[in-house]
């Protein structure tokens, strides 16, 4: 008997690059801006759960309530002057969290099988930290948080 196939049908993997981060201006129609220089993404997706062991069980009993997207994270090579990235512009990542601006966002992934394959949610912009090393190029790493329901592939 052979072993079955643990590929997915679709392939082994699917190649990150290509993958773009836009962010939205908040205008009618909306219109995205992308985010330049982003090079790490991390979009979860969790669901809270709450303990409801009673007195008569053994073992723990769980159920999910709320969803939540908890912190997104990605990380940019940061240059202070790009619109995507300053204080100044509306659109700019710091102008959103020093101003603590709500924003729809869209993930579009690099998937030829199904174009335009995009998640959407709203989220503010939460945290901004810059790193700069010798030898190196400045980065940020920023955090999103996530309020209210997101639109997932």
């Amino acid at each position: 008997m052979s072993a079955p196939n643990q590929t997915s049908a679709q392939g082994a993997a699917l190649p990150v690059s290509g993958l773009v981060l836009l962010v939205g201006n908040s205008s009618s129609p909306e219109t995205f801006q992308p985010i330049a220089n982003a090079s790490e993404l991390k979009l979860p997706t969790i669901a809270e759960v709450v303990d409801v062991t009673n007195f008569g069980d053994s073992w723990r009993r769980r159920i999910p309530t709320l969803l939540d997207m908890g912190k997104i994270a990605f990380k940019i090579f940061w240059q202070m002057e790009d619109p995507s990235q300053n204080n100044s512009t509306p659109y700019g990542l710091r102008y959103l969290l020093i101003n603590k601006l709500l924003r729809d966002w869209q993930v579009i992934y690099p998937n030829t099988a199904y174009p335009g394959a995009t998640d959407s949610f709203p989220a503010y912009v939460t945290s901004f930290e810059i790193t700069a090393s010798i030898g190196k190029v400045f980065e940020a790493s920023l955090e999103l948080s996530n309020s209210g329901a997101p639109s997932l592939v």
